[in-house]
């Protein structure tokens, strides 16, 4: 049996409640019901973790609207991680939760596993104090050019990054043009 579990998170309006996270979390320090959100997310992970949580991610999604992904230390555990879950007050917005089994987590990889939940500690860092936004303190967009940096991209494929998530987004752009632009090639 897998030691991962995921708590899925059903928020009441989720059209609305959409909106306003990404406008909340669009913020240069992120506000609103987004830090409310990841900071219950946090009041989970420091109730947990490291005694019986060794890593943890969330992503947003369709259905559930988000889940948080706990890679229990022991699976035997669960009734105690759930207990000290309903402990917590969860943001008005949320609908529901609850705890699914036999997520497949442990299918992604260790690397991957360990670059969302990279990724999750960093959104926890975000809404907290020492968090200063800005591309010398390490904002998103130097994270992601040091990743590209790391993996040897030229600047025409971290590029090509940026527009690939714009596409991925719903954004319709011409990349080979836009491309050939970027780097000094004639339209």
């Amino acid at each position: 049996m897998s030691n991962w579990i995921h708590l899925s998170v059903n928020f009441k309006d989720y059209q609305a409640t959409l909106l306003q996270l990404h406008n909340d979390a669009a913020q240069a320090k992120p506000a609103g019901i987004y830090k409310e959100l990841i900071a219950y997310l946090k009041s989970i992970i420091d109730l947990l973790s490291p005694d019986l949580v060794r890593r943890y991610f969330f992503l947003f999604e369709p259905n559930p609207h988000l889940f948080l992904a706990l890679e229990l230390k022991d699976v035997k555990d669960i009734d105690l991680v759930k207990e000290k879950i309903n402990q917590l007050t969860k943001p008005a917005f949320i609908g529901s939760i609850q705890t699914d089994m036999n997520t497949g987590d442990e299918n992604n990889g260790e690397e991957a596993v360990d670059f969302f939940c990279a990724g999750a500690r960093y959104a926890l860092h975000r809404i907290g104090d020492s968090y200063k936004p800005g591309y010398e303190n390490n904002d998103e967009v130097k994270l992601v050019h040091c990743l590209c940096n790391q993996l040897v991209a030229t600047q025409g494929n971290e590029i090509n990054f940026y527009f690939k998530c714009l596409q991925h987004r719903g954004v319709q752009i011409r990349v080979e043009k836009a491309l050939d632009n970027v780097e000094g090639k004639e339209a």
